[in-house]
């Protein structure tokens, strides 16, 4: 709970500055009551099951404004879970997600700001299930803040020029000796003619992490880089980037420097207003480099096509985790999946995604897939990771009061060193709206894991949830 005061005094302190100008404050209380049953509470192999009832508490707020300085979005729930049958796996979570963006000083410093509280399973052979309640043991608190002023301005009628300063950080407070900082600088120098067919952008940025543990050793980027664009059409252009980047990371014995020269070079073609293409190419130390965006949107469908390549962190992607509706965590950003996926090694890992996107909808109901496939490879302990996953989901909402939800989703984890890892998640929820304020939720829950882990698990939830 400290560590969330602190957190949330930090973000009303940063913007004490610019509340005299901000626009009218909106205070929302919530409130979330549940009764829950588990065939398998402490997710144990078959013969070892447990079941137990689970009195569910959630209290919370949200705190937000528009103003001409200020933007602030904060949520903060306390969920407490009492269980029936063993005490001794009561337990109190804090879930806070944050953010904010402000202006110093008009026309040349702002200030951006986001934070987070949630829980996560941070081991890899740990059980988890679809929610707080089974699995509780194997959760562990993580903290995220990061706070990035900088100045923008332009340089005469040529150019705009903006300096960034960041300092993230990501603390355990249960495990203190997994805690890492970071500090960052990015430098950006680019065109402002937008009536040349030619555009071009200048850029510098250098970033290093330090870990609490003595054990750890930092990590360490830079690169600098030029990018040109030539505009052919009003719906086709060409890009390229070349630059020099230099790193420092644990990597395995007698593998090369992270370092070296790298070029790109790409396409972005818009041929109608709901279709958009980005994609390109190049070389970086570790090898090719490809990207994709394909997008195309219809009169009930839209479909999405991604594929990246790029080193980064398992810390980076615990920045990038944000809260849903619920306050519970979002573990894979990019397909918004509710199963918790395991996180990745914490190590540096060369990561190339591509995921697809598609969805179906009528004037009562929507119908979602999803593909995709993650490949890691670690560059200190030389393990190559494997992930695949899809997920279907049927929405459909007879009426202005009634929604409900089914679905499935698949995950499979392949490892070098190891065996393979499953996990199917089916679900089915039904809500209603009991008035204004007021919905009421009956879920069910299906969990099987196999490999690393082997159990199942039943879950029935039927929750009131009261937003003012």
């Amino acid at each position: 709970m400290l560590a969330v005061s602190r957190t949330l005094f930090a973000f009303l302190a940063l913007s004490a500055g610019m509340l005299a100008e901000a626009a009218s404050w909106r205070f929302s209380p919530s409130l979330e009551l549940a009764e829950t049953y588990s065939d398998n509470i402490a997710l144990r192999p078959a013969g070892g099951e447990q079941s137990d009832y689970v009195t569910e508490v959630a209290p919370g707020f949200g705190l937000s404004t528009d103003g001409r300085r200020l933007n602030l979005d904060l949520d903060y729930r306390w969920r407490g879970l009492y269980f029936a049958r063993d005490n001794e796996r009561n337990a109190a979570y804090h879930q806070l997600g944050a953010s904010m963006n402000g202006i110093l000083v008009n026309n040349l410093l702002f200030v951006d700001g986001d934070a987070g509280f949630r829980q996560t399973v941070v081991e890899p052979d740990a059980a988890v299930g679809q929610s707080y309640i089974a699995g509780g043991a194997n959760l562990r608190n993580i903290l995220t803040t990061s706070v990035s002023p900088y100045l923008r301005r332009r340089v005469g009628g040529w150019a705009k020029a903006e300096l960034r300063y960041t300092q993230s950080t990501v603390f355990y407070p249960d495990e203190s000796d997994r805690d890492s900082f970071s500090n960052g600088v990015d430098f950006r120098l680019a065109d402002q003619k937008a009536a040349d067919r030619w555009s071009w952008a200048l850029g510098y940025r250098a970033q290093s992490i330090d870990y609490r543990s003595t054990e750890r050793t930092g990590v360490t980027t830079r690169q600098a880089d030029l990018q040109l664009d030539y505009r052919l059409s009003n719906r086709l252009g060409l890009n390229g980037q070349v630059g020099r980047e230099e790193n420092e990371y644990p990597q395995a014995e007698g593998a090369p420097a992270p370092e070296g020269n790298f070029w790109n070079l790409g396409l972005d073609w818009q041929p109608s207003p709901r279709t958009q293409l980005s994609v390109g190419g190049g070389r970086r130390y570790y090898g090719s480099d490809w990207r994709l965006d394909l997008s195309h949107r219809g009169r009930r469908s839209d479909l999405s096509v991604a594929y990246s390549e790029g080193m980064t962190t398992r810390r980076q992607y615990q920045l990038a985790l944000p809260l849903d509706d619920a306050g519970q965590p979002i573990i894979d950003v990019n397909t918004q999946l509710p199963l918790r996926e395991i996180l990745p090694l914490d190590e540096v890992y060369l990561r190339r995604r591509i995921e697809m996107n598609f969805s179906y909808g009528t004037r009562r109901s929507t119908t979602s897939l999803t593909l995709y496939q993650e490949r890691r490879g670690y560059q200190e302990s030389q393990i190559d990771e494997t992930v695949r996953g899809s997920g279907i989901s049927w929405r459909w909402a007879p009426g202005r009061r009634v929604d409900f939800n089914v679905g499935t989703d698949f995950v499979l984890s392949e490892y070098s060193n190891r065996l393979d890892d499953r996990r199917l998640a089916s679900y089915a929820t039904l809500t209603r709206k009991l008035g204004r304020y007021m919905d009421a939720t009956l879920e069910a829950r299906n969990t099987q894991r196999d490999g690393i882990i082997d159990y199942t698990e039943n879950l029935l939830s039927v929750r009131l949830a009261l937003r003012w």
